[in-house]
């Protein structure tokens, strides 16, 4: 209590001339009202002889509860908004409208127990409306002065959590800019974030390095920017996980942009052109190896960086085409949508020869495709909805996804040789399409090899469908040897927190990333991983008897299988199936290399067409006794790209050696009815492992979701609104609150 009474004595000394307006809690006001924003409530207490406004936070997992401000006194020129309050608890203190970083301090809530203020400096003339505050939890007093009230030092403050096995917990904290000159607005905002950051157990921010803020003229590398970047981490005592870009449009120097070097990408579906860098006429080759080579040095050696990620295309700089977001050249128009960006004049050539390296001769492809071309040089690109045969469009895809493979392995080759001891992640977005052109397996194969990541960069804020957007490439990681990280794809609340530790601490991931809003714009979430955080200590592989088959050729033929994110068959039968048990995917390059032999059991979720080396593989994995679901309806029995159903036929007169095919009877529109037969024919298998096998035992809601993991552990996750009961075989019961993971110890 002496100690609060000192700190208001030493605070109530400080000279703060020219006030013109005060609120303070449980006294009369001056020139200022304060009232509690739409769905807010406060109660007014005492705290240590001190009157306080205790603001409730939001149940909401989606919003923040705050206070709104109104001044009645009038105010010209500059004026500073003081909130005064008892630091307890972790947040940031924000402002609606907000102001610029350099113009506010002591926003960040660190939880020493102590009063402390927030200041924002405001034009007079913003102040005419009112002004909402949010995160500052227990409020003291609001001020507004004519002029600048004394700096006061933010605190160094231990972390909340701790972690005793090394990962890579990766955050935004203001590290970026539009361009260099705004690096005093950059520094201010690491100033007031950082803090935090390092308070919740964050060792790593991120942040863009962008080829036009370092190669302002050609051959000539500055990096006075980033240079100031990192020494203000050092300060921190925080590390660096930056990406690089080189081809994205936002990204290009003025001297490439009006240079002949300057190739676009060009869609087939408009003929239009964007200033996002074509992978196919190799002319990026120079500039970017040497960009990275010159990073390498000059930061490759350096204790701050913690590793890096790649951003070889797209919009934003990931392993992928170009598909939505408007970043364009000095914030240009950007022409950009999901396609085929395989209009440019460099691309045809590239088609052509791969087709040549296929097919010997003209005729042969003209067999192949159904069609009557005179020589290859005839061949064009093209839309593969208007290709007349499937194996026409099966080779369209498979160059297409191909290439942008091939781009984005030489990227991280070119990295790997530029930074030997780096830890290197690719950039793995999008959700499959083959538009969009990520193959998560080719970029885990690729990244094992270079013994480097994959990060994901595609989260959900929903589990179910985060599952089944990453679990491709989760799988393909785990199976090569690459290492997991994973990032949201937007916008992140309180509950995402939890589903995206959960994914990530159940496919053993080394490298996790939050944006900061995902944290600090909701009252839930700081609290709900201060809660769990640990368990990144806790990570291991899961353990799993069961897969589902990835439909690649599927997806190539269709656009029903994948193409459309919230209304595609496979996807919403994963996430149905994903309630009945935990599960890889397996894809066909997965098969080829021999992945089906880590498991017993295999689904069909949607995809009916495959080739016939993949399905030969399959049918002798069934022989050997593994048993394998599929549903009939409504595409009709499994068959190679050329129509052959000889396997479907033998397993159709029982011909199953050791194994056995399971054809589900029903119709699988919705998902559940599938899931539960699946569900129900689990629980009768005696070749699953006994943990498993009490696991697809247990009784629970459907959004619970559980994973046993290979060091024993069972993790549960209740991503529902009510509070949830599990039955474990056996008969004892969990009880979970809502948006909660729980942890049964070995022998569960």
């Amino acid at each position: 209590m002496k100690k609060h009474i000192l700190l208001l004595l030493f605070l109530a000394a400080v000279a703060y001339p020219s006030e013109i307006a005060r609120w303070e809690a449980g006294a009369p006001a001056k020139g200022i009202t304060v009232t509690p924003s739409d769905g807010t409530t406060w109660t007014t207490r005492d705290e240590a002889g001190v009157k306080i406004a205790a603001i409730e936070p939001s149940a909401d997992y989606f919003s923040m509860a705050g206070v709104r401000v109104e001044i009645q006194v009038p105010v010209t020129g500059a004026a500073w908004l003081v909130v005064e309050y008892l630091d307890r608890g972790y947040a940031l203190i924000t402002t609606s409208p907000g102001v610029a970083q350099r113009r506010q301090r002591g926003v960040a809530r660190l939880n020493t127990g102590k009063f402390r203020r927030a200041v924002f400096e405001f034009d007079g003339t913003s102040l005419k409306e009112p002004i909402i505050i949010n995160g500052a939890g227990f409020l003291r007093s609001i001020s507004v002065f004519g002029s600048e009230p004394p700096v006061e030092t933010t605190p160094s403050v231990p972390p909340a959590v701790k972690f005793s096995r090394p990962s890579q917990r990766v955050t935004t904290a203001g590290a970026d800019a539009s361009s260099p000159e705004d690096l005093p607005e950059t520094l201010a905002a690491m100033r007031n974030l950082l803090p935090l950051a390092k308070a919740l157990g964050f060792n790593g921010i991120e942040s863009y390095v962008k080829w036009n803020f370092i190669e302002r003229s050609p051959g000539v590398f500055d990096w006075s920017f980033y240079d100031a970047v990192v020494d203000e981490l050092d300060k921190h005592g925080m590390q660096w996980f930056p990406l690089l870009i080189v081809g994205s449009a936002y990204t290009l120097p003025e001297w490439f942009h009006d240079s002949a070097d300057n190739k676009g990408y060009v869609c087939l579906e408009h003929g239009q052109r964007n200033d996002i860098q074509t992978i196919f006429c190799g002319h990026q080759d120079r500039y970017v190896r040497r960009f990275l080579q010159e990073f390498g040095k000059h930061y490759g050696n350096r204790k701050t960086l913690l590793g890096i990620r790649l951003g070889p295309s797209g919009n934003y700089g990931e392993a992928q085409y170009p598909a939505r977001g408007d970043w364009g050249y000095k914030g240009q128009p950007l022409h950009t949508h999901i396609g085929y960006w395989a209009g440019d004049a460099c691309a045809a050539p590239v088609f052509r020869n791969w087709l040549r390296r296929k097919y010997p001769s003209i005729s042969e492809l003209n067999r192949a495709w159904g069609d009557s071309f005179q020589s290859f040089e005839d061949i064009k690109p093209f839309l593969p909805e208007t290709a007349a045969t499937l194996r026409k469009r099966a080779d369209f895809a498979d160059w297409y996804m191909g290439a942008m493979t091939r781009w984005c392995e030489q990227w991280a080759e070119w990295a790997r040789e530029a930074m030997p001891n780096t830890v290197i992640h690719q950039s793995s977005g999008g959700w499959g399409p083959i538009e969009i052109g990520t193959d998560y397996t080719g970029h885990a194969k690729t990244m094992a090899r270079l013994k480097g990541g994959v990060r994901l960069t595609n989260e959900s804020d929903n589990f179910a469908q985060n599952f089944t957007i990453t679990r491709m490439a989760s799988s393909a990681a785990r199976f090569y040897g690459a290492a997991l990280g994973y990032e949201p794809g937007g916008f992140g609340s309180a509950r995402g927190v939890m589903a995206r530790l959960f994914n990530c601490v159940t496919n053993n991931g080394e490298h996790l990333f939050y944006y900061h809003p995902n944290l600090y714009y909701n009252d839930q979430a700081i609290d709900r991983w201060l809660s769990r955080a640990y368990l990144l200590d806790r990570r291991a592989k899961p353990a799993t008897d069961i897969a589902a088959f990835y439909p690649d050729t599927g997806i190539e033929l269709d656009d029903e299988v994948l193409r459309h994110m919230w209304g595609n068959c496979f996807l919403t039968r994963a996430e149905a199936m994903r309630s009945t048990a935990d599960y890889d995917y397996v894809s066909e390059p997965m098969v080829q290399d021999g992945a089906l032999d880590r498991y017993k059991v295999l689904i069909f979720l949607w995809g009916h067409v495959t080739e016939k080396s993949v399905l030969d593989r399959v049918a002798k994995w069934v022989e050997e006794g593994g048993v394998l679901f599929y549903m009939g309806r409504p595409r009709g029995p499994l068959q190679t790209v050329e129509g052959d159903l000889s396997v479907w036929q033998r397993w159709q007169r029982g011909e199953t050696g050791k194994g056995r095919v399971i054809i589900f009877p029903g119709d699988p529109e919705p998902g559940q009815p599938y899931a539960r037969y699946v569900r129900d024919q689990l629980r009768k298998l005696n070749t699953l492992r006994p943990e498993i096998q009490r696991a697809v035992r247990m009784e629970k809601p459907g959004d619970v979701y559980w994973s046993v993991l290979e060091n024993g552990l069972l993790l549960l996750l209740n991503f529902g609104d009510d509070e949830a009961e599990v039955r474990l075989d056996g008969g004892k019961t969990v009880r979970l609150a809502p948006y909660t993971i729980e942890t049964l110890e070995a022998g569960w």
